[in-house]
């Protein structure tokens, strides 16, 4: 039976890893404060939440599992049309579902399975090519951002580190300035992710409309 597998991208999935680690190496080194371990415990979902992302299509079915446990199951029958912008959504009458990290083959394998009914809905070249790069600025303002505060909260947090001259204030301001920049650097990490995703889906698309410039 065809069939089309796809996940997020190995950047986004290998950042969500990274995340991991550095929670349960901080963890690991000792006492940590209650504020810590809620993000350490958000982030952790959110990560399990990435790396399970499964979304598969073939013949009957649309799977696509969003945690370890839980898989949402759409009928080939009830998807009436197909939206390219972004990224590629399935569009059924109850549902809306995105497929990320499409590669050019994976898409060229995807209709080859999805039935010929489907309408394909899209808005103009321009006007598409034009949401994707202010989706891609976007996101680039975002992970510079968050990059540009993850250096400096981690560039102010060293002077609170034990031997240093503000260790005495760890605990009254260090850790919480710690937190912050974990946060940020957990934000650069997914900011660039995306990123990198909308400027890969951008390009692809630009070479099927315009060949001649690649």
């Amino acid at each position: 039976m065809n069939r089309v597998v796809t996940r997020y991208p190995l950047p986004v999935r290998f950042g969500a890893t990274l995340v991991c680690v550095i929670f349960a190496a901080a963890i690991m080194r000792g006492a940590v404060s209650s504020g810590t371990i809620i993000v350490a415990f958000g982030a952790l979902c959110l990560s399990v939440a990435v790396l399970a992302y499964r979304a598969e299509v073939d013949e009957t079915e649309v799977r696509i599992r969003y945690f370890l446990f839980f898989t949402r199951r759409t009928l080939i029958r009830d998807i009436t049309s197909l939206v390219e912008g972004r990224t590629l959504f399935l569009v059924a009458p109850t549902a809306k579902i995105p497929l990320w990290g499409l590669s050019l083959e994976t898409r060229e394998r995807l209709f080859q399975i999805l039935p010929r009914r489907l309408q394909v809905m899209a808005p103009e070249r321009s006007r598409r090519s034009d949401s994707a790069a202010a989706a891609i600025r976007k996101h680039q303002r975002g992970a510079l951002f968050s990059g540009i505060a993850f250096l400096l909260t981690a560039a102010l947090v060293i002077p609170f580190f034990k031997g240093n001259v503000w260790h005495e204030y760890w605990n009254s301001l260090g850790q919480y300035l710690l937190l912050l920049c974990l946060v940020f650097f957990i934000a650069s990490v997914f900011e660039a992710g995306f990123t990198w995703v909308l400027w890969s889906s951008k390009r692809e698309i630009d070479g099927i409309e315009h060949p001649t410039r690649r």
